[in-house]
């Protein structure tokens, strides 16, 4: 049976605050704390068609934007000029890009949600190391070098990333199973 879009912008609607709480979730890292924002996005991504994945993360960037302080350290257009800002780009991005791996597909596999979890962890983090360089080395005078971004804003949170895969990948198939009826 197809579902409305009123349907999707609903469960879209929860993914977004879904998101917001998990930026309150976090562990204290030396520049950019770990979170249970990039959690949620995924199971948004595996749950929702691609449009809807994205829009639950484009909603949640717009209202921390507009001054909610839903971000992990607050909220407001400065945030645009903090080095976490490119991962939120980059919510938005790789839940259209991973999403798109579940479309034409009658049945998903676990396998299909962990291809799709690591195109998403990847494409997040390409936005965000990118928004970082540039904001720090170009767009700032806070330059950082190639291996302190990389060891802080990649090898650092990459376990943690792949461990909230790790759980999303069964919780999804069980939301999933239930939510697509």
């Amino acid at each position: 049976m197809r579902k409305s879009n009123l349907y999707y912008l609903t469960i879209s609607a929860m993914f977004t605050a879904l998101i917001a709480v998990g930026a309150f979730i976090k562990v204290p890292m030396p520049l950019l704390p770990f979170t249970m924002q990039t959690f949620f996005t995924m199971l948004a991504c595996f749950i929702l068609p691609r449009n809807y994945s994205s829009l639950s993360a484009g909603l949640y960037m717009i209202l921390g934007l507009i001054g909610l302080p839903i971000f992990t350290s607050g909220g407001g257009l400065a945030y645009v000029l903090t080095p976490g800002f490119g991962y939120l780009i980059g919510f938005v991005v790789a839940n259209y890009v991973a999403g798109g791996f579940f479309e034409h597909r009658n049945s998903v596999k676990p396998i299909d949600y962990f291809v799709a979890g690591i195109l998403n962890i990847l494409v997040v983090y390409l936005c965000g190391l990118g928004y970082w360089y540039l904001l720090a080395n170009v767009f700032t005078s806070s330059s950082i070098g190639l291996w302190p971004l990389v060891m802080n804003g990649f090898i650092l949170t990459l376990p943690g990333d792949i461990v909230k895969l790790a759980v999303a990948v069964p919780v999804a198939t069980k939301i999933r199973r239930h939510l697509m009826k």
